[in-house]
């Protein structure tokens, strides 16, 4: 169960990290890596979906780099609602 979490949490804040870094008026990867307090090489792995951010990165990226935190966090949430995961956290019957 933690693993598919993971791979959606990796999937969704990827896309989302790479949409915000190509935007025309967002600094370059240089720098949104001092951002969230990684080096460029980490921020490369983060960007391509070969690591998962680590709470404190999530944490930078929601304060200090995403646009609208609600509309991440809600994505977010319809990502794990279409795999049927609240449903067993809320202990209800699976799809």
């Amino acid at each position: 169960m933690r693993k598919l979490y993971q791979s959606i949490l990796k999937k969704h804040f990827c896309l989302h990290l790479f949409t915000e870094t190509y935007k025309g008026d967002r600094p370059g990867k240089s720098k949104m890596a001092s951002l969230l307090l990684m080096s460029e090489r980490s921020f490369y792995d983060l960007e391509r979906g070969k690591s998962c951010c680590s709470a404190l990165t999530l944490a930078l990226y929601l304060l200090y780099v995403c646009e609208d935190v609600s509309v991440f966090l809600e994505d977010l949430r319809g990502e794990f609602e279409d795999e049927g995961i609240l449903l067993i956290i809320k202990g209800e019957d699976e799809k």
